[in-house]
């Protein structure tokens, strides 16, 4: 008899050991399951996640470095900055796709009204604000709308003359244009605003100021803050971020670096007691302060970029990028990540020991069976084709049906301990910097998702069957050391 046809009748004639053996496959299947279709999962969630936060990077003080030193330490630490040579270094790296450098100054006005949210409208303000961000930009393209966190919706972008010349333009976004019914073309003014301090009645007082007139060129949208802003928060409070943002007026760096200087020395001027201490102190009082920018090729190019920048940088000084975000908000994703390695890992040993086993035992309840095909001439390696036969049959019906009930017990398991995790997970410091994200823990446990592709199917079936051929081969070593005449006498 054919002994392929001798391994499909060994499965039905021997039905108890055939369902004992698909029982056992079927739960160390499920464990195999379980741990791939997590390993799946999170491995998409964190390619996912790191496409959506960008692949920007940017050079700032190492803040948890500062901490760590000790007082006398920090009195003698002096903390330079990032100066316009060093950042156009960085910037000509082959890692870098286009970067910026911005100068940032507040100001107020008494002719233009502040964005203050939807649940603010009626808000009645008295005197000048100084709500207005000034943001300087040297990239004319200006980055934010390259990175789509701000889309441009009427007008242009600046171009090169007017960043080179500090052309008095600007771009608005379209909120602050609608609230002040300013259009591309007309002109608004701001006001550079120097106060003092009245130790006597305890209020601010206006020293001098000067207006800043500028030309409206474009409107901008925000992409990347909720633009119903309070609709989920508590008491109807308003999204600050997206009011910041709404008043953030973009304009080319020489602007915003001319008022700096002008706000500052008119401060000095009217503030002996603190120049003098200025002075002493042997502070520079340009106050000229950059903040770099830089959009990287790819994201994975993100940590050659940092060790090929981090020994140019002064003391105290530290690469942070976008993907360093992943970190301090997948907590619970790379926490099932690692449990699901450590449970495929000890499955696959497992299966190997126990199938094992148990095909070994049965191997010995049918010594006479097999050393009767050995004395009638049938060659070893038949009698072996003929177990595998067997055990693989059953072994592809248990992984199959382990397939989808691994699956579904991965995302149902996983699911609960990744929110028990969040919750009970404790908070850490939280430093501000540049490089800011509205993803949160809550965005990467909903894009966590278990579910059944190509790749899952593929990888499971092979790590499944090739576990079961390696825990059978073993133990066929002992049909290939049985002595027929000994098993028959």
């Amino acid at each position: 008899m054919n002994f392929i046809k001798r391994g499909f009748l060994g499965i039905t004639r021997n039905k108890g050991k055939s369902l004992i053996l698909l029982a056992v496959i079927f739960i160390l299947g499920n464990l195999i399951s379980g741990a791939i279709s997590i390993q799946q999962a999170t491995s998409n969630v964190e390619s996912n996640i790191k496409e959506r936060l960008g692949a920007a990077a940017t050079v700032e003080i190492d803040y948890e470095e500062l901490d760590a030193l000790s007082e006398a330490e920090l009195m003698e630490t002096e903390i330079e900055d990032i100066d316009i040579d060093l950042i156009k270094q960085i910037g000509e790296l082959s890692y870098v796709k286009y970067y910026d450098y911005n100068m940032s100054t507040s100001l107020g006005s008494e002719s233009i009204e502040s964005y203050q949210g939807e649940d603010m409208e009626d808000l009645v303000q008295f005197g000048p604000s100084m709500d207005f961000m000034m943001k300087g930009i040297n990239y004319a393209p200006v980055l934010d709308f390259e990175e789509e966190k701000a889309k441009l919706v009427d007008g242009r972008v600046f171009n090169e003359e007017e960043v080179e010349n500090g052309t008095s333009v600007a771009i608005i976004s379209q909120k602050l244009a609608e609230l002040n019914n300013l259009h591309v073309g007309d002109t608004f003014t701001l006001s550079n605003m120097v106060f003092t301090y009245d130790d006597e009645t305890g209020e601010e007082e206006i020293v001098t100021s000067r207006d800043v007139v500028l030309e409206v060129i474009g409107l901008f949208e925000s992409q990347t803050l909720k633009e119903d802003a309070g609709e989920d928060s508590e008491d109807g409070m308003f999204d600050f971020m997206d009011m910041d943002y709404q008043n953030t007026i973009y304009v080319p760096n020489e602007i915003v670096r001319s008022e700096t200087e002008y706000y500052w020395e008119e401060l000095l001027k009217s503030d002996e007691e603190f120049a003098e201490m200025m002075e002493a102190e042997g502070e520079d009082s340009s106050f000229e302060y950059y903040t770099p920018m830089f959009v990287l090729n790819n994201p994975e190019d993100s940590e050659a970029f940092e060790e090929e920048v981090t020994p140019l940088l002064p003391k105290l000084y530290t690469v942070v990028s976008a993907t360093d975000q992943y970190d301090s908000i997948a907590g619970p994703v790379e926490s099932m990540s690692k449990l699901a390695k450590y449970v495929l890992a000890a499955a696959v040993i497992a299966t190997v020991l126990i199938i094992g086993l148990v095909v070994l035992l049965f191997l010995r309840d049918r010594k006479r069976e097999l050393g009767i095909y050995l004395s009638l001439g049938e060659r070893r390696g038949r009698v072996v084709g003929q177990i595998l036969i067997e055990v693989m049959v059953v072994a592809l019906i248990g992984i199959t049906l382990s397939l989808f009930s691994g699956n579904f017990i991965a995302g149902q398991v996983s699911d609960t301990m990744m929110k028990a995790d969040h919750n009970t997970s404790q908070d850490e410091m939280m430093y501000f910097s540049e490089i800011q994200t509205n993803l949160t823990t809550e965005d990467v446990l909903d894009s966590y998702e278990v579910s059944l592709n190509s790749s899952y199917i593929l990888i499971f079936y092979g790590i499944g069957l090739l576990t079961i051929l390696i825990s059978t081969v073993i133990p066929l070593v002992y049909i290939l050391r049985l002595n027929p005449k000994k098993i028959l006498m």
